[in-house]
């Protein structure tokens, strides 16, 4: 197996449920030298959660009941209403007012979410379609329903800086039109960072006095416009606070929260984003955004960029 192969076996043995077949399709490797790796490695499975059916017969009860957020139909299937009223009202508080989460990891109890029993209420996240109760839980993101563009907080994504997920945002159409490109067919503007879609900027040399290379768009912005990613190297927060000293004394500093528990430093891994100058005053800003689960570091036009 190849460096990577052997990187990524793990949690693709995690994915399949130990299902060596699957496994050495997805990676591109023989089948005999997957199981000898996972053999030698120990691999187990870890058990997960599975919902009991007399907690989706609660879901049946509170059917027509207000704030239920949902109702049950033919099959078990959950019809959900996107309404941001249906919301706990304290959960939501908690989600709107953390200006920086813990490290996101997707929910995995047997009882209902609550605020004793779930992870991601306590670190004021909604539950995602990865956490074990999913669309059955209380605190799940549900999406939106929007008609429009998706670029107004009358948008749920948008106003809960979450991307658009065509998983469950039905009607605005996001992530149809290709990726790599600017969304022309699509009503949809909220789904930039998951599908690439960033301006074609340039580099050179900084109109800031000894701020050496500076970053530059090629096209014209207008506001609110996604200009790119900021990306790089997902370090601890103790690494970030060592590898921080050391860029205080060179006057030069790449490090970016990603969470409270990680950082993203763009000095030795990064792209043309690393090379955006700090401002007295600047005419973007970077925004957290929630994209399919992983948060991630947005860089958007604050005025019209010529």
């Amino acid at each position: 197996l190849t460096q990577l192969q052997k990187a990524i076996c793990e949690r693709m043995y995690l994915i399949f449920r130990g299902d060596i077949t699957k496994m050495a399709d997805a990676i591109g490797a023989a089948h005999n030298k997957v199981a000898e790796y996972c053999t030698l490695k120990k691999y187990k499975t870890q058990p997960f959660c599975l919902l009991k059916e007399e907690h989706i017969q609660m879901f049946s009860k509170r059917r027509g009941k207000k704030g239920s957020g949902g109702s049950i139909k033919g099959g078990n299937t959950l019809v959900l209403d996107q309404s941001m009223n249906n919301y706990n009202a304290s959960w939501l508080k908690r989600v709107e007012g953390a200006e920086i989460h813990p490290f996101f990891v997707p929910c995995d109890h047997e009882e209902p979410c609550d605020e004793e029993t779930c992870p991601c209420v306590q670190n004021a996240y909604f539950c995602t379609k990865h956490c074990a109760w999913e669309r059955w839980s209380r605190n799940f993101f549900r999406g939106c329903a929007c008609s429009g563009k998706c670029t107004t907080k009358s948008c749920s994504c948008f106003a809960a800086m979450r991307e658009c997920d065509p998983d469950l945002c039905k009607c605005c159409g996001a992530c149809t039109d290709p990726p790599n490109k600017p969304a022309t067919k699509q009503r949809c503007r909220n789904d930039n960072v998951g599908m690439r879609r960033h301006s074609h900027l340039l580099l050179g040399i900084s109109q800031i006095k000894d701020a050496g290379w500076g970053l530059y768009n090629r096209d014209a912005l207008k506001k609110g416009d996604y200009v790119h990613e900021y990306v790089g190297e997902v370090i601890s927060q103790e690494e970030a606070e060592r590898r921080g000293r050391i860029y205080d004394k060179v006057n030069r500093s790449y490090l970016f929260n990603l969470s409270s528990d990680y950082v993203v430093d763009a000095s030795r891994k990064g792209n043309k984003t690393r090379f955006a100058n700090h401002s007295g005053r600047p005419n973007c800003y970077t925004k957290m955004v929630n994209v399919n689960g992983d948060i991630r570091i947005g860089l958007f036009a604050r005025e019209d960029i010529e």
